[in-house]
């Protein structure tokens, strides 16, 4: 068994993120307003704390059922998406994979990354979150 000696040093690299549901055991209006409060948080964290990114979800679902709300903030959203201090993407929606077929998997990806690329460009991982299970073409996919 190898044991760090004293002097070594250790990284913890966190990464703040969300995993919204549209709807699960709420309403969706009342999971959209708890994204409203979390998004306008992120958005005046970032603004005031420069070295501050985060990772919003992996769904483009997220950023437009924001900006229902909230139209006025889609800038600053684009702003720090270009900056690459908030993830987006590259998702649409998050779906399960079991459930659906290749096609709309496709599909789905080709629409969040066009719709991440109008908003300043998409995450550029393959960000599954809460996800049961894989397909086993999801690596030839992403």
């Amino acid at each position: 068994m190898s044991i760090a000696s004293p002097t070594a040093t250790t990284t913890v690299h966190l990464v703040p993120h969300t995993h919204w549901d549209r709807e699960w055991y709420e309403p969706f209006q009342a999971f959209r307003m708890r994204l409203v409060d979390l998004v306008d948080d992120v958005l005046a964290r970032l603004e005031s704390e420069p070295s501050f990114r985060f990772t919003l979800d992996g769904q483009l679902a997220t950023v437009d059922d924001y900006l229902e709300i909230r139209p006025g903030s889609e800038e600053r959203i684009r702003r720090f998406v270009r900056e690459g201090r908030l993830a987006i993407g590259p998702w649409l929606i998050l779906m399960d994979e079991f459930l659906v077929s290749g096609e709309t998997i496709v599909r789905n990806l080709q629409r969040g990354w066009a719709r991440a690329e109008e908003m300043g460009g998409p995450m550029r991982i393959g960000y599954l979150p809460d996800m049961f299970g894989h397909i086993a073409q999801m690596p030839q996919i992403l």
